[in-house]
């Protein structure tokens, strides 16, 4: 359907609600044509970031936690310090 552009301001939700529902809404403005396409909807599955796993015992996963705390901590007092 197409629509000038003072007749979507009008009704605007109710153009938005029929282009989210499926309805192609055209809208004319200044001798153009805009078209509102919902989004395709994405799964929350397809989103998912593979991540690198850690291997090591219980030992060496608290070592590189302190490590990295230390790190952290580091950078933190350096700024801070105005050494950055």
């Amino acid at each position: 359907m197409k629509v000038p552009s003072s007749e979507f301001r009008k009704n605007m939700f109710r153009y938005i609600g029929q282009a989210l529902e499926g309805d192609v809404v055209e809208v004319e403005y200044k001798g153009r044509t805009l078209r509102l396409v919902p989004e395709e909807k994405v799964s929350k599955l397809s989103r998912l970031v593979p991540h690198d796993t850690i291997n090591g015992t219980p030992e060496d996963l608290e070592r590189w936690q302190k490590e990295m705390d230390d790190e952290v901590r580091t950078a933190w007092e350096a700024k801070w310090d105005g050494r950055l």
